[in-house]
């Protein structure tokens, strides 16, 4: 019981002191993609987290430096592909 007792009072104690150490960081929402794939691809180079499978949900931290705005020049597209014709922009 003493042993427990310790580990919740260093625990509390250690929030009072560091409370940053206990902080996921805020994370908005950025953009939602089709499949997981989609959104690991789209959060190159970004302090990004996606959430869920299908569809995907791509949570970027505002308080990361350099937040790129969004900006329909840079989204990704995505195109079919076949065998003989290779991948062509219908």
């Amino acid at each position: 019981m003493t042993v427990l007792a310790s580990l919740v009072l260093t625990t509390f104690t250690s929030y009072l002191v560091m409370p940053s150490w206990f902080d996921s960081g805020s994370y908005s929402h950025y953009s939602t993609h089709s499949n997981l794939e989609e959104c690991q691809l789209s959060k190159q180079g970004m302090d990004a987290i996606c959430v869920g499978d299908s569809p995907s949900h791509l949570y970027i931290n505002d308080e990361a430096e350099g937040v790129p705005q969004f900006n329909k020049e840079h989204m990704l597209e995505f195109v079919g592909c076949d065998y003989w014709a290779g991948c062509v922009k219908q």
